[in-house]
């Protein structure tokens, strides 16, 4: 076994177990916590949990998620998240617990992402360990990172540094399989985030013309032909995946600039961190509305590989590498400030589907990985400068500084509620979809169907409800009925929806104290009482002849 092989292996265990500390509680607490606190925090933990059950159960039904029944496809209103699906198949069909499944989720990316950075900068430095480690460090626990831990697909960074590895196999070989490679990586890419998708198919654009001109090949016909296998490859790919969305975008969902210059980052965005050693920048922050801060010590280290490669000695870095990765992070940076810095509006305007980019701020990703990239240049020339005790101790100093920088200490985890009999009782009952209420439709409480999707992955009934980017427009005006509910219209609706069981949740009708009266008065002629416990209700809807198409069915308050 080469020395490589050994290095790369012994970096697994490593990972883990630097995922294990730095996510902590989240092992201990797999399926008891998670970010359960707020409406994207619980919508990824159904999106994952939804996907790793279809695959492993009915793939054909993979898009007809359970929310907004009847609607088809519902799983395209948002990212569909699947390569976390993928990744939390395994726990999924050990616990069957859709929690579990999605933290397991959390703690890979942090694993692949350290993994693949550090393939990516052995690359760079010509197998520099102690430069790759810190470099991986600095990208896996980023600012950024910490700081997605309630948006799963935002957790998928580990493609993009393999796909950049793959492009430099590419570049060093201009061959038609490693173009292949690069494709399948660019897939992968955008199948784990569709944002990181587009941003790493700009990258590798803009890498394959910054080496062709470096190295004088871009006059050659032949070597744009096989560069083009590349994002070949990756359309092959990723277009069956993509097909569903089509019906999304005849529906008229797509992003403005207007929404853009909303999720746009500012210059404090470049400053703010949640790590500890960093709070220290917060408190001297006006305001920021990202979090992006790349770290002091890539940000150092960088420099000094922007400094080494202009002394063009044998130690230095390439000037052309270091040339790619750092216009690609200032290029990054600016389209991150969105519409108004103009780089933004120029994409807009130009590339497909660059339309469904809401928050150009996530821009500051690939900012991160340029950053930290350049890091590993800068401090492996740094440390080739220096023999025996001298180097030890710099690697000692910068190792601890590194690790201490990447906590955010314990990661904040809120305990899932404990299972309601309600939700016990809809598990057991005959398939049918359920409608909950309250039916939220204020803008600020909408993401509180995300609630009853939460709690769906105990009985994975359909839903009625359903909280995504898009709603569907039948979706959206039925809400507005709904909401009246038992109005005789809202009636009507459920039953032109198919409703089989409704559940009421009292203790949110705290300040309509008659709402109770109004529903029981149902009971018997078009409800039919299943369960009434802890503040929650659960009917079945009768039909028109007063029945309900079940049987042995008695009430229980």
């Amino acid at each position: 076994m080469s020395r490589a092989t050994r290095t790369r292996l012994m970096a697994v265990p490593i990972a883990a177990l630097l995922a294990i500390v730095f996510t902590w509680p989240l092992v201990p607490r797999l399926a008891t916590a998670g970010r359960v606190d707020s409406g994207d925090g619980r919508y990824g933990i159904w999106n994952v949990a939804w996907v790793a059950r279809a695959l492993t159960s009915d793939p054909a039904a993979l898009y007809d998620a359970n929310i907004f029944y009847p609607h088809p496809g519902a799983l395209t209103f948002s990212e569909a998240n699947l390569v976390a699906g993928v990744l939390a198949i395994p726990v999924w069909l050990a616990t069957g617990d859709g929690l579990a499944a999605a933290n397991s989720v959390v703690l890979l990316s942090f694993v692949l992402s350290a993994l693949t950075m550090f393939a990516l900068a052995l690359r760079l430095t010509g197998g520099h360990v102690p430069a790759s480690a810190l470099a991986a460090l600095g990208f896996a626990y980023s600012p950024f990172a910490f700081a997605r831990l309630a948006h799963v697909q935002l957790l998928m960074t580990f493609p993009l540094p393999l796909t950049l590895l793959a492009l430099h196999h590419f570049l060093d070989r201009p061959i038609a399989r490693r173009a292949v490679l690069v494709g399948a990586s660019m897939a992968l890419t955008a199948l784990a985030c569709g944002y990181y998708g587009i941003f790493i198919g700009l990258t590798v654009g803009w890498g394959l013309v910054w080496f062709s001109v470096a190295r004088g090949t871009w006059r050659s016909p032949r070597a744009w032909l096989v560069a083009a296998v590349a994002p070949l490859t990756a359309a092959v790919l990723t277009v069956p995946f993509m097909l569903p969305y089509a019906a999304m975008r005849r529906e008229g969902f797509a992003r403005s600039l207007d929404d853009a210059r909303l999720f746009s980052a500012n210059w404090q965005a470049y400053l703010a961190s949640a790590e500890l050693v960093h709070a220290w920048l917060l408190a001297r922050l006006d305001s920021w509305n990202e979090v992006l801060f790349p770290g002091i010590l890539p940000l150092v280290f960088a420099l000094v590989a922007v400094v080494w490669s202009r002394r063009g000695d044998d130690q230095a870095p390439s000037r052309t590498v270091v040339g790619f990765y750092l216009t690609m992070t200032l290029l990054a940076a600016w389209a991150s400030f969105g519409p108004a810095a103009g780089l933004y509006t120029v994409l807009f305007s130009t590339l497909p589907f660059f339309d469904m980019i809401r928050a150009p701020g996530r821009f500051g990703v690939m900012v991160t990985l340029g950053v930290c990239a350049l890091a590993a240049l800068g401090l492996a020339a740094t440390l080739r400068r220096l023999d025996g005790m001298p180097r030890r101790v710099a690697i000692a100093v910068l190792t601890v500084a590194t690790l201490a920088g990447s906590t955010v200490g314990a990661l904040p985890m809120v305990d899932r509620r404990p299972l309601h009999p309600v939700y016990s009782r809809l598990a057991q009952m005959p398939r049918g979809a359920v409608a909950e209420f309250p039916y939220f439709i204020d803008r600020t409480d909408r993401h509180r169907h995300t609630e009853y999707m939460f709690e769906s992955l105990h009985h994975w009934q359909p839903l009625i409800n359903g909280y995504s980017d898009h709603v569907p427009p039948e979706a959206a005006a039925d809400a507005l009925v709904l909401a009246g509910y038992p109005s005789e219209e809202a009636r009507a609706v459920l039953r032109r929806r198919g409703a089989r069981y409704v559940v009421v949740h009292w203790e949110s009708y705290g300040h309509d104290p008659g709402m109770h009266d109004r529903v029981y008065a149902e009971v018997g002629i078009r409800l039919r009482l299943i369960l009434d416990r802890d503040g929650m209700a659960l009917f079945e809807v009768m039909n028109r002849s007063g029945t309900t198409g079940t049987t042995g069915t008695t009430g229980d308050r």
